[in-house]
């Protein structure tokens, strides 16, 4: 019971620390960027997009820009293990049974392939596209499916990486001219 008073203590709101950081800004807007941007394009996914965004964006340009590919090669990793996937539950018209052993084995072979490739930054991402991908797929719509998750994934990357490395250009040329 004291680890647990211990633990809810610790969660307890400090107004002191309740601050719009240069961080939190950035994210705002890449998700509002990525929001905009499938908005206007029609395009759906914007969860896929604008979560790669937030994960993506980090404290600088170049973290980011390692994130992000990082995000991309293993969300790829999901997206050709959740094709995979597709064609034996297709081929096995959709039984339960497929998804039951195939989506745990299909997990395991992702966080495998993604520890080979020492992309082990990849793993959660690649995962959750995996899962996402697998566990969603609708009855009609197929590759394409994993095709779209991947390219949504690439934009939100894109996105944070964009604001990321403009904001930081912007507030280097708001210093140098107040120098």
């Amino acid at each position: 019971m004291n680890y647990l008073k211990k633990l809810i203590k610790r969660y307890q709101f400090n107004p002191k620390k309740f601050k719009l950081g240069m961080r939190t800004l950035k994210t705002g807007l890449a998700v509002f960027i990525v929001l905009l941007l499938f908005h206007f394009f029609g395009w759906e996914g914007t969860q896929i997009g604008t979560l790669t965004a937030v994960f993506s964006l980090r404290e600088d340009f170049d973290k980011s820009v390692h994130f992000g590919v990082s995000r991309v090669v293993g969300n790829s990793v999901g997206g050709l293990l959740s094709f995979l996937f597709f064609l034996l539950d297709q081929a096995f018209h959709h039984q339960f049974w497929v998804t039951l052993i195939f989506v745990p084995v299909c997990t395991m072979l992702g966080i495998m392939i993604n520890v080979a490739i020492d992309n082990k930054a990849g793993i959660i991402g690649g995962t959750s596209a995996l899962l996402i991908i697998t566990l969603s797929i609708p009855a009609n719509e197929t590759i394409v499916y994993v095709f779209a998750r991947v390219f949504e994934t690439f934009c939100g990357v894109f996105v944070a990486t964009l604001v990321n490395a403009d904001v930081d250009k912007i507030r280097e040329k708001i210093k140098s001219k107040s120098k």
